[in-house]
């Protein structure tokens, strides 16, 4: 298959988890820069907003349009700008802070608006919020949050590595048409590339609606066991730089 387009997870998978770019080697941007010289499509899809997101985006060249906020907002990094997104309504809201409350009696939220307040402390949520996550939550609790917001269908649910580190999880919930999976169904619209003609690589939960829309599935060698029962090849780690690895192996060469 001639593939065309790679869209890479970046916390675990790009880059290590919380990483401003620091680790990204010169020898990944030069990679990055080749593959886009010769007309490939490289971007990101991330749970991270936007503001975090940036600093990353911009020391590796890239000008594709990136998924972030856990596929709820699509961005144009050029002028960062939105181009798509899809937020959480009143309801949903509501139901996802009474689940995270009775659910989970340790955590820090994070929304579009806010950032790292105790659960616990917290009475409602702005309207306008486009994901609610719950940060730093042992396993067992983030996987039964997620089986009770999943079954009631008003929102999506998913848990990734956490910020935290260590074994913690987090819980990154969004509206039912805002999955990673949905962001990059749009995104294949804007960027005029096939599912069949894309690369995907990630390393957790919230990736495995990415490996739904496209062509290769790549998890990284640290990815988590589900993700790796799914994907076509493991990559090496974000450490021995899985993202200039999996250009060179699928793109360049």
């Amino acid at each position: 298959m001639n593939y065309k387009a790679l869209i890479t997870d970046l916390d675990g998978t790009a880059v290590k988890l919380s990483s401003s770019g620091e680790d990204i080697s010169e020898a990944t941007i030069k990679t990055v820069t080749e593959a886009k010289n010769r007309g490939f499509k490289i971007a990101c899809a991330t749970g991270r907003r936007w503001s975090y997101t940036k600093n990353i985006v911009e020391k590796l060249n890239i000008t594709n349009s990136c998924i972030v906020a856990g596929g709820t907002q699509i961005v144009d990094p050029l002028s960062g700008k939105t181009i798509w997104e899809k937020s959480l309504d009143r309801n949903a809201l509501d139901a996802t802070l009474d689940i995270f409350q009775r659910e989970s009696n340790k955590g820090k939220l994070s929304t579009a608006n806010m950032k790292g307040r105790s659960i616990d402390s917290i009475s409602s949520v702005s309207d306008d919020s486009r994901f609610m996550y719950l940060l730093g939550i042992e396993a067992n609790i983030a996987d039964n949050i997620c089986n009770i917001i999943n079954a009631q269908g008003f929102a999506v649910a998913h848990s990734t590595l956490s910020w935290s580190g260590g074994s913690k999880l987090d819980v990154h919930v969004t509206h039912p048409e805002a999955t990673k999976e949905h962001a990059l169904v749009k995104w294949h619209e804007l960027e005029n590339v096939s599912k069949a003609e894309t690369i995907a690589m990630g390393d957790s939960g919230n990736d495995i609606p990415l490996f739904q829309s496209a062509g290769l599935k790549i998890a990284v060698s640290n990815a988590t066991s589900n993700l790796k029962q799914l994907a076509d090849y493991i990559a090496p780690n974000e450490k021995q730089q899985a993202l200039e690895h999996v250009i060179n192996k699928f793109l360049l060469n």
